[in-house]
């Protein structure tokens, strides 16, 4: 079974195709380019040089959000219209569950952490060790002095990844102390061979969605949202 991660939740743009026993190819980017212009074009390098065709992928799994919302949108919609393309399974999955994911053998907590704006971050709490995750705290959007709070009543370590971490690091650390901890660049960022890793674990359970199905998980208004509403009084809706 093959299945293709597709992750532009954050600056990175990452694709992959897994299956069951392996990573099979993945490209990922960080540079300043919008995620519109670069993906298709990976995702066809990708098979290609794959030796796969999109005939051959037997799902789709995708970073879902929290996120930014421009790119969260950019992945849902190309991986709704390929699912709707070639009838294939689709999965929803959390931005932050797959950062966490990336490092199951580190044994204490794991809070990723994505820059929110606001004087916010998206966050959740998972925990590590011998290889599996443990969910602790459900996504949310808070103010990181609130999240270190709450992580610090467990009197452990902790491993921050995410794109927020290189923003706020000298802070975490300050509150945190020896209890922080922190991975290399290259390891703190978005992969989409996690995706598809987690995506092939959903659709072993038979949680897959259809194209219809597949929703963005914002967690929040967005800029725009939030100015409409406060130009319109609250009403309507700004998509």
């Amino acid at each position: 079974m093959f299945v293709l991660g597709i992750d532009t939740a954050t600056l990175v743009c990452s694709v992959a195709v897994a299956s069951e026993d392996k990573t099979v190819a993945e490209y990922t980017l960080q540079v300043k380019k919008t995620h519109s212009q670069r993906l298709l074009p990976l995702i066809a390098a990708l098979l290609a040089d794959a030796g796969l065709t999109p005939a051959g992928l037997d799902g789709i799994a995708v970073a879902a959000g929290p996120g930014s919302f421009t790119g969260v949108r950019i992945g849902i919609v190309t991986a709704k219209a390929l699912g709707q393309a070639l009838t294939i399974p689709l999965c929803g999955i959390s931005t932050l569950e797959a950062l966490a994911a990336q490092h199951p053998w580190f044994d204490g907590l794991i809070c990723p952490v994505l820059d929110a704006r606001r004087r916010q971050v998206y966050t959740a709490l998972f925990r590590g060790g011998g290889g599996s995750l443990q969910r602790l705290a459900e996504d949310k959007a808070a103010a990181l002095p609130a999240v270190l709070e709450e992580v610090e009543a467990y009197g452990e370590k902790v491993l921050f990844v995410g794109d927020a971490v290189p923003v706020h690091q000298d802070f975490i650390r300050g509150e945190l102390g020896v209890k922080a901890c922190f991975m290399p660049p290259e390891s703190a960022i978005c992969r989409a061979a996690t995706v598809a890793r987690l995506g092939l674990e959903q659709l072993a359970r038979g949680q897959a969605a259809s194209w219809r199905e597949l929703a963005p998980r914002y967690l929040r208004q967005s800029e725009a949202e939030v100015k409409y509403r406060a130009a319109h009084g609250g009403g309507g809706q700004c998509l």
